[in-house]
């Protein structure tokens, strides 16, 4: 979980490096900085599915929604990947190995709430999942939980209607209709992680 002490690297809107800052000074101050962001997905007696966390209720920002299974600010000795496998293992109890882990591009995220103002360039991840599905450990967030594909595309271009989730091992929760329940992230994944997906067979 992102500590408001953490320090991450800031940029400014040329992308050259300026300092470091606090995460909370970095979300004040609304600072150009680069974050993570992992998508997983597998392939199940001929469905296709997508891997997801409900956030935890005590956190500051954006509490208790769905989002992606792992997300996350970078140490500043970090590079991109080792960001993602250290987040994987502390957040789902996964041990990724970097060489097996797909970057798939980067886009630039606004999101200002309150006080919070998130200016970052995210480094965009998929990984593929194996059968067997792995047994997860969560940590710090409310549940995992996975959507059909297809569902998933229509639901993200019109969030109005029903798009049913699951738990990791096929057990129906429950039918997810408020697209407020959700971190927004449809330009993400209708521009840089679906045309990925959909490429793989």
């Amino acid at each position: 979980m992102q500590k408001k002490d953490d320090i991450v690297k800031i940029y400014d809107d040329m992308f050259n490096l300026i300092g470091a800052e606090k995460w909370s000074v970095v979300h004040e101050q609304g600072l150009l900085h680069q974050v993570v962001h992992l998508w997983m997905y597998g392939d199940e007696a001929d469905e296709r599915w997508l891997y997801f966390i409900q956030r935890s209720k005590d956190l500051d920002v954006f509490p208790g929604l769905y989002d992606l299974p792992v997300s996350g600010h970078i140490d500043p000795e970090e590079t991109f990947s080792h960001a993602v496998v250290t987040l994987t293992k502390e957040r789902l109890g996964l041990k990724l190995l970097p060489e097996y882990l797909k970057h798939v591009g980067n886009i630039r995220q606004i999101i200002d709430s309150d006080n919070y103002h998130d200016n970052a360039f995210c480094q965009i991840y998929v990984k593929r999942l194996e059968l067997p599905i792995p047994e997860f450990e969560i940590h710090g967030a409310e549940m995992l939980f996975k959507a059909r594909y297809d569902e998933f595309c229509q639901w993200v271009e019109c969030p109005k209607g029903k798009l049913p989730i699951y738990t990791p091992t096929g057990e129906f929760i429950k039918d997810s209709v408020e697209a407020d329940w959700w971190w927004p992230r449809k330009n993400e994944f209708t521009t840089v992680v679906k045309p990925y997906i959909d490429e793989q067979h």
